[in-house]
Order: structure tokens, then sequence, then C-alpha cells
């Protein structure tokens, strides 16, 4: 050790080692360094035992991204599943039944068909007789007799032109659709050949107007709008305000003279009967509330299903004619071809549907009120002569607002021979 240091120090270095055991930790402290001539004070250096681990600094930057990889080889194809096994499934339930098509337009008629083979010969026919020995009168009872044969056979075989006249050909015809040659062409039409509510005609009407709500696939015509009530269905106006909705229901030019039919409806709100026609004997106006059938441009009355206010409160200006408290009389050109009824027995009945008493279907009708049954609930009328018009069935309301009134038509048939 050099006894020439600046200063008299005494310099310790002083080193730290620790050794883990499984004893309690011990330290084990060696000492090394220089001593020197000193005043008695000694300075140490001391390295002391490695501290805890600190927390880790906050993330560097990315570094570059690398290059790609290469490829790996293609994996080898792993085998076949199981087939699955599953129970299938019942099968739905049916959808709803659409709602009837209006029917089409007439297609085009087909080309005429090829010849067919020639019949099996027929026998031998007795001797005719020679037209050369005919007196005059046995040539035309011939003739005639030929003439109505060939007739017959257009009229009941290749052109009928109505229904009637299928009829005449064949009472043992039964019901159901024909093609008829009318003035507008081929046409298919529904011949009833078995009616019973119609006269003492059986037989050979034309349907000119059909309606049955009761069928779940029938529609409404486009004029009026569908509506349920009290599971009910039926058609009704779709306009809010007084006045007629029209549906129209062609005849083909087709002569007739008999109409014959039937309705079946339901009252809405209060009625008014024959009230507000305001005594225009007109059949064009709105002469009545419920249904007024016509024919023609002109439209000539044909039949009215009229309703009132009740059937037995006392109100005069509103109830049918033939009420217990009788209203006023219908227009002198509908006469006596109307029924008329009220679907409330009491007091009128404001914004509801009265479900519990159909109109004309001749029931529930008071005693004595004639112009409620009137043979019903069919009508039959006839015409002073063949007319060919087409017909118009109106629903018409004479109030609206508060005392709006309106009919629910759930059945309609009319027919022409």
């Amino acid at each position: 050790m050099n006894s020439f240091l600046p200063q008299a120090v005494f310099v310790v270095l002083i080193i730290f080692s620790s050794v883990v055991t499984a004893e309690p930790q011990q330290e084990e402290v060696n000492i090394s360094g220089c001593l020197a001539p000193t005043s008695g004070r000694a300075t140490f250096t001391v390295v002391g035992q490695q501290g805890v681990k600190g927390d880790p600094g906050p993330e560097g930057p990315h570094g570059p991204r690398g290059e790609r990889g290469v490829r790996g080889d293609r994996g080898v194809k792993g085998a076949k599943g199981e087939e699955g096994m599953g129970l299938q499934g019942d099968t739905g339930l049916p959808g709803p039944i659409g709602p009837r098509g209006y029917p089409g337009s007439d297609g085009e008629r087909g080309p005429q068909g090829l010849p067919g083979p020639p019949g099996a010969r027929g026998q031998q026919g007795s001797p005719g007789v020679s037209v050369a020995n005919l007196t005059h009168v046995q040539h035309k009872q011939i003739k005639e007799e030929l003439s109505a044969e060939i007739k017959h056979f257009l009229k009941c075989e290749l052109f009928p032109t109505s229904c009637k006249e299928l009829y005449q050909c064949n009472p043992a015809l039964p019901s159901g659709y024909y093609n008829i040659w009318t003035p507008q062409g081929n046409k298919t039409v529904y011949c009833k050949m078995d009616i019973s509510n119609c006269g003492n005609i059986t037989g050979g009407w034309t349907r000119a107007a059909f309606l049955d709500m009761r069928d779940p696939g029938s529609s409404c015509p486009p004029e009026l709008t569908h509506v349920t009530q009290s599971s009910i269905r039926m058609c009704r106006t779709s306009q809010s305000s007084a006045g007629c909705t029209s549906v129209h229901y062609p005849t083909y030019g087709m002569p007739y003279k008999n109409i014959c039919g039937r309705a079946l409806g339901y009252q809405y709100g209060t009625a008014d009967g024959f009230w507000k026609y305001n005594g225009q004997n007109d059949p064009k106006s709105n002469y009545g509330d419920g249904l007024l059938v016509t024919r023609g441009t002109a439209r000539h009355h044909i039949w009215t299903f009229a309703a009132g206010e009740s059937k037995h409160n006392n109100y005069p200006a509103y109830n049918c004619p033939c009420a217990i408290h009788s209203g006023p009389p219908p227009p002198s050109f509908v006469g006596e071809k109307y029924f008329c009824e009220s679907g409330a027995s009491g007091a009128w009945a404001y914004s509801r549907w009265l479900m519990n008493d159909p109109l004309w279907d001749s029931k529930g009708c008071p005693s004595g009120s004639t112009c409620c049954k009137r043979g019903g609930p069919w009508f039959m009328t006839a015409e002073h002569k063949e007319v060919s018009d087409d017909i118009e069935v109106r629903v018409c309301m004479l109030e609206h607002g508060s005392n709006l009134d309106d009919f629910g038509v759930a059945q309609l048939e009319i027919y022409i021979n």
C-alpha cells in the first residue's frame, strides 16, 4: 500500500453478496481496501443487493413489416363425414282458398276440326215416293217437314240463342254453363233449368246477376266494398255521402220478357223507406233506401228492395208503407213491385249494423205487413213486351253524416227468360 496518499483516508470497499438457502437469509460481508493514516474517520462505499424488477416501460414503435413467408404445403384432404340423420318435418296445413276471380273474357273461337271418319252404313230405308208423282199438297208437306228439321238442328245443336231455346229443345238438360249465340257474339252463360221460385216457368232462365257471399271463395263486384260483421260477409257501398252506387250486369242483347230474382241484406243505421224521393216520379232519381233494380239507360223499374226505420215504433215519415205505423208510399212507377222491411224492431239505431234480422227474406214481418212478405223472398214480374236491356242494381242511401244509412248485400240473384 502506498504511503504517499494526499490525505490520510481509510478507504474501505465493501462488497455484499447474498446466499439463498432453505434456512433464513444471512448476509455475508466482505470488506477489502487500503488503510492509510487517518485521523480516525472512515469512508465506506457499499454495493447493495439487486432491486425489485420495475414496471415495463411504454411500448415502442412497431418495426418494419417482415417479408412474406413461403406458402406451406397443401394439407391432406380430410375423410368424408358421416351422413346426417334427421326426422322429416310434418307437411304444413293447406293455405286458405283465395277469392273467386271474375269471369274472364270470351276466348276466340277455335278452328274447325277435321272431318270424322265415315259412319257405318245404315239400314236400307223403305221405298221412297217419286217426286214426280207427288201432289202439290204432298210436296208442300215434305218441304215444311224438312225445313222444321233443319231449323231444329241449327237451333238446338249448333246455334242456340238463349237458355229458353235450349230448354224448349230438351227440357231434360241440367242447369249449368252453355255457349249461346247472342247479338253480341258467342257467350258462355249460366242456364237455370230447374228453378221452382219463378211462377209456372220452371226452366230456360238465363242468369243475369249473381252474388253469394256465403261462399268463402266469392268476392264483391269492383264497385262495392267487402265488409264482415258477426262472421257474415257482405258487400256495401264505399261512399260516405248520400247517393247510389251502381253495378251493371250485361244480358248480351238477348231478348227477354220475364224477370225473377231475390236479394238478402242487412241494415246499417237508420233507414228511410221512400221518404226522400221528393215526389219525383222518375226511376232515374234516388227514390228509395235499399236496392233499386232497373233495366236500360232510361232505368225502367223492375223491382225495389227497400228498408224502413222500424217495424213497430211510430216513425211515419221513415217507415215502410206497410209498417204498423206506415210511412210514405213509393213513387207511382214502382207500384206494388217492391219489398220493404226494417232490421230494427224498436227505436232507430245510429251507426251500427242490425244483424239479428236479415232484410227481404220475408221472415220476422209484423202481422199485416204485406209489403214485407208479398209472396217472397223471390219476386217475379213480366214486361209488356220483349226487351233486351242490361240490368242495373243500385245500392242507395238517402242520408249521410250522423244519420248515415247503408246496406250490406249478402245474396243477389236475377234471372231473365
